[in-house]
């Protein structure tokens, strides 16, 4: 009956945990306002939502299904989007939680609150990735989708005599890996090795042809994603650079980049601390295990680091996010899942208060930072559509500078230039259907 309390007690405490970041999330999602792209993105209907991805994979970038995701959260912009996206945040962290664990026993609920702070704390440019939804639609949602895909490889088992129920779970599979496959250019390939590294390497287990199959579908994923014709288009000149020189000629430029970053500099000293950690003192990992640890980390650098041969560089923080995703889980299976067991070794005490310490420092001044961002930007759309009622739409408005400067990446931020023609003033002029809009002097 105490073990049978003890595990009610853990499975509602962990119930708690997750409810709080769904209201959270999507609090935070309700309050923070359209902006940038999302400002061109709006849609009437699916179709709308169908043809434009269409038409994109053709003309500018292949990823048809993170961009159709991002519309349809604009398209239900309200309620709806903010309670969806802050499901799939929540369904991010379940899956972190679930992929770190080291057995199939219940976890602790410390360790759930380690990795959701260490998530929440350094996921980069949270309000890009998160809150902006051009930019869930492709990180946040469709990384859920690849870690859902990680979790199905784990679970599923395909049994004999169950034939009907293996085809569903087979088509299931095949959808999985394709979507996973054709999430970015980055993450894609990332979710191939992890998976190949599931399917494959597992000794003393029978391989199973059916997810072999379903891996190659993540691969032909990965294909239709990498040599959409509108790839072409955005890539420019350097389109005719072939990607391995690319990457080889922007590695300087990614090496001083990953390590100027205080996210992937604090998460790999903590992996090293903790790893290390479990390899001097406890020794509970099979060799198996610890290979699965490493795994995860150097997928994750290696995810982070393929963007030497993207168009914009590594200096665009919010593509780091699935291999940040893999850092913390490969991290997640460094702690052990009871965490009653660690508590007497004061060095992992420490550095996992050090992390929470900067996790929370992080998250705390983000949200202040986020809120102050969105009420300003509330506060000069409110001041656009009284200048329209004043002057009409068809005139160029002129609108004073923000009145809160954004200071960290929680916050979604792109101020208005002088000229009408720029960007992001192009975005203002379908959305609120006037002339154009400028700063004023």
């Amino acid at each position: 009956m105490k073990i049978g309390k003890k595990l009610a007690v853990r499975d509602y405490t962990k119930f708690f945990i997750y409810f709080l970041i769904f209201i959270g999330v999507s609090a935070w999602t309700l309050y923070t306002p359209l902006m940038g792209d999302d400002l061109q993105f709006v849609t009437k209907s699916i179709r709308e939502i169908v043809y434009s991805g269409y038409n994109e994979y053709f003309s500018w970038i292949g990823r048809f299904w993170g961009q159709s995701i991002a519309r349809f959260l604009i398209l239900t912009n309200g309620v709806v989007s903010a309670l969806l996206n802050g499901g799939c945040f929540t369904l991010l962290i379940l899956l972190i939680n679930s992929l770190s664990k080291n057995s199939e026993n219940a976890t602790s609920p410390l360790k759930c609150v380690i990795l959701s702070v260490l998530t929440i704390g350094f996921i980069p440019t949270f309000g890009e990735t998160v809150l902006w939804r051009s930019g869930s639609g492709n990180y946040l949602w469709m990384t859920t989708i690849c870690l859902l895909f990680l979790y199905y490889l784990k679970k599923v088992k395909f049994e004999n005599g169950k034939f009907l129920l293996n085809i569903f779970l087979f088509i299931l599979g095949c959808f999985l890996a394709l979507l996973s496959g054709w999430s970015n250019e980055n993450t894609g390939l990332g979710i191939i090795i992890l998976s190949a590294f599931i399917i494959f390497v597992h000794p003393g287990k029978r391989l199973s042809y059916l997810k072999t199959l379903i891996w190659f579908v993540s691969i032909i994923g990965y294909i239709f994603l990498i040599e959409a014709p509108g790839n072409k288009v955005r890539l420019g000149a350097e389109a005719n650079v072939p990607m391995v020189k690319r990457a080889i000629l922007n590695f300087v430029e990614s090496n001083k980049e990953f390590w100027t970053y205080d996210v992937t500099v604090i998460l790999t000293i903590l992996f090293f601390c903790v790893f290390s950690i479990v390899l001097t003192n406890w020794n509970i990992k099979s060799v198996t295990s610890n290979l699965e640890i490493i795994v995860y980390f150097l997928t994750g650098i290696l995810v982070i680091y393929m963007l030497a041969a993207a168009p914009d560089g590594s200096s665009i923080h919010r593509a780091y996010f699935g291999g940040v995703i893999f850092m913390i889980i490969s991290i997640g299976k460094c702690i052990p899942d009871n965490m009653s067991t660690v508590m007497v070794n004061n060095l992992v005490v420490s550095v996992i208060m050090i992390a929470l310490f900067l996790g929370i420092c992080r998250f705390s001044s983000g949200l202040v930072d986020s809120i102050c961002t969105d009420h300003a930007y509330r506060q000069r759309y409110a001041l656009i559509e009284n200048l329209i009622k004043r002057e009409g739409r068809n005139k160029v408005i002129s609108i004073p500078k923000l009145s809160y400067s954004p200071r960290t990446e929680y916050s979604l931020h792109w101020e208005i230039k002088d000229n009408y023609n720029d960007y992001p003033n192009t975005v203002y002029k379908p959305y609120f259907k006037i002339k154009g809009i400028t700063l004023k002097k």
